[in-house]
């Protein structure tokens, strides 16, 4: 009795030191290691570098220090922790032992959380306090600020306590340790996996779907696991700390409140309360189902075979739920076949309803008079990610819609008539040949606020005048050819055509030649936006080396339509230091490219194989005289194997060798003499 006077009083304090002192001692290995990768991550790995000559570097933040990633380990102890402490919870024997001691419930919870926080964030607290005593000494290759080391505390508590105390409410709803391990980390991704999931499903389904635009900054918002992983190269901000901080007040919560209800007879069973099993079983039949459908639907596209694949998806998902939530594969009974069609009638309905013509999805195109900006074009994704930190997604979207009446008037008229006539719905955001099809993102922004976002692939044929209206116009080309970007911090035009380099680096010239490449750009017809003749040169702008410009680059061209571009040029005496002319070439042989049915099948695609047919044909010739050559060059468009086409083999002095096309217009008179 006098033994057990102790215990009783310690158990009216809400934390009970025995028990600490007790989990300490037998759990103390994990705080040592902890400690020890610690250090070893952050301050030792500040001394390692190897060059003794190297100047100390500048970091915007902690995590991204040498060559050691601390994810894994800011991942695996917290777990570690959550499960080791409360293990008991998951045996029989030990449960009935802790919980036959004179102690209420929220004690031991409380007392068995304490000890792992003591575990885990004093080994983060120590490191932090070295990396700050540390940071003024001889040899420490990196250079930081103390509020730097404070960031890098308080992340890295916030995310070990959110981690742990996730653990821990897993391992409470669970009754076996294997268990809980997988189900925390399932869990942790499991946010990423459904979203990813159900993007493929939805673009296999439904017409116009966007596919993943800007999808993958959401999977790793969405996914604690993938967040942390890339806390190197984009540290937490402050919504994102204090989206955890409640969470894990969230989770210890609920930890205490199902605590006092789970009974200790659910240790070394899959789960402790019986009213998560439906959840549990609609989860990893939902899961396995659509990535049944997914999987084998890329494979095939019959509806047979992609109903077939989401029921058998189902029917193993099922089986394996039940297995778990039983521990035997004996989980035939009278019930089973009944529970499973209502699982499978309701999770098909939950698939299905979404991408049928009851939401009217595929039809939907905003009224004008309802749409206050719009964006059209093929860079929706390119132009909205966030790049290097410098602006956020929402400037970036303000900075490309436009408000113009009749371009929204045009969008709306192109996107009416594809949803008209659903060209190509089968294969629509698959693969598509770039000289015959445009890749579209038509974003809207409405009168209520809302967003409509679709994609498709819009062929050339059929769509003539639409396509015109719209890419005729300077606010389709000034998001297309990012004119935003040929500002004041152009430092200078680098033009280049094979080995040929110039560079435009005289301010007037520069100025002169910038303003020059924007008249053209927008002067361009649509003809010549989707020609197919090689330019003459491409074209780079290089930004001053001080200018923190948008880090987001497009490459020009000098295109024969240029006609003030290539008048400035020769004046200047560019044109004939970037030109190819007959000099440049070593070789060339031309040849009709006709008979391509008895090319093989596999060959069909190889403008060799081409060659060599044209040679045994007797139907190719060597063109040497150079004002012919002259003639290719200027007229030379994109190989392609259409039938019939003139075909050239053009190689270099360089040893480059190229294939080009050229158009029946295209072909001197004396050229086509020279063929058999």
């Amino acid at each position: 009795m006098k033994w057990g006077m102790p215990v009783m009083t310690r158990s009216r304090l809400f934390f009970n030191s025995s028990i600490i002192r007790q989990n300490l001692r037998q759990h103390g290995w994990i705080g040592i290691l902890y400690t020890l990768l610690l250090l070893f991550v952050l301050p030792l790995e500040m001394f390692m570098e190897s060059n003794p000559l190297a100047e100390p570097n500048t970091v915007d933040n902690l995590f991204n220090i040498g060559g050691a990633d601390i994810a894994p380990f800011l991942i695996a102890f917290p777990v570690v922790a959550g499960l080791f402490l409360f293990r008991y919870l998951q045996s029989k024997m030990p449960s009935d032992l802790w919980h036959s001691l004179p102690l209420r419930r929220s004690h031991l919870l409380a007392s068995h959380t304490v000890s792992g926080l003591i575990l885990l964030l004093v080994p983060v607290w120590l490191t932090a306090a070295v990396t700050a005593i540390v940071r003024p000494l001889d040899g420490n290759m990196y250079i930081y600020q103390g509020a730097d080391v404070w960031e890098w505390c308080l992340v890295t508590s916030v995310l070990t306590l959110f981690l742990y105390v996730f653990t821990i409410f897993v391992g409470i709803c669970t009754g076996q340790t294997i268990l809980q391990g997988i189900v925390v980390f399932i869990l942790l991704i499991l946010p990423a996996a459904l979203l990813q999931f159900t993007d493929m499903h939805l673009n296999r389904y439904l017409y116009g779907y966007p596919e993943g635009s800007s999808l993958w900054g959401t999977l790793i918002n969405w996914a604690p696991l993938l967040r942390i992983m890339n806390i190197s190269y984009e540290p937490l901000s402050n919504k994102e700390i204090w989206s955890y901080i409640l969470l894990s007040a969230v989770f210890m919560v609920l930890s205490f409140v199902l605590y006092r209800k789970r009974h200790s007879e659910k240790a070394t069973q899959a789960m402790a309360f019986t009213y998560f099993n439906p959840l549990f079983k609609g989860g990893v039949m939902l899961c396995s189902m659509l990535l049944a459908s997914s999987y084998f639907g890329s494979i095939r596209q019959q509806p047979g075979w992609i109903i077939g694949s989401a029921i058998a998806g189902g029917v193993i998902g099922y089986i394996v739920v039940e297995m778990i939530l039983r521990k035997t594969w004996h989980i035939l009974n009278r019930r089973m076949p009944l529970e499973f069609v209502v699982y499978g009638v309701l999770l098909g309905l939950l698939l299905y309803v979404p991408v049928s013509e009851l939401t009217g999805y595929e039809n939907r195109v905003p009224r004008n008079d309802k749409v206050t900006e719009v964006f059209a074009g093929g860079n929706y994704g390119e132009l909205t990610r966030n790049l290097q930190g410098i602006t956020t997604r929402e400037e970036r979207e303000d900075e490309i819609f436009s408000a113009d009446r009749k371009y929204i008037e045009a969008v709306t008229a192109l996107h009416h008539a594809v949803v008209a006539s659903k060209p190509d719905q089968q294969h629509n955001t698959r693969r598509y040949d770039y000289r015959e099809s445009k890749r579209f993102t038509f974003a809207y922004r409405l009168e209520s606020g809302r967003k409509l976002m679709r994609t498709y692939i819009i062929p050339a044929a059929g769509f003539e005048p639409e396509l015109k209206a719209v890419m005729e116009h300077a606010e389709y080309k000034r998001d297309r050819y990012l004119l935003s970007r040929m500002d004041e911090n152009v430092e200078s035009f680098r033009l280049s055509n094979l080995n040929k380099v110039i560079s435009i680096s005289d301010p007037q010239d520069v100025q002169e030649f910038n303003e020059i490449l924007k008249r053209e750009i927008l002067n361009m017809s649509y003809e010549d936006e989707v020609s197919d003749q090689r330019a003459r040169a491409s074209i780079n702008l290089v930004y001053k080396p001080d200018s923190t410009d948008y880090q987001l680059f497009y490459t020009y061209e000098w295109l024969p339509s240029f006609k003030e571009m290539t008048a400035w040029l020769e004046q200047k005496g560019y044109a004939g230091k970037i030109k190819l002319t007959a000099a440049d070439v070593l070789s060339a042989e031309m040849f009709r490219d006709i008979h391509q049915s008895a090319i093989p099948q596999g060959l069909i695609y190889d403008p060799d194989t081409r060659l060599e047919l044209a040679r045994s044909e007797k139907r190719s010739a060597v063109v040497t005289d150079k004002t012919l050559i002259d003639s290719i060059l200027e007229h030379r468009r994109d190989f392609t194997r259409e039938e019939g086409r003139y075909v050239v083999k053009i190689e270099y002095k360089g040893g480059t060798v190229n294939y080009i096309s050229l158009h029946e217009q295209d072909v001197a008179p004396a050229l086509k003499a020279l063929l058999p």
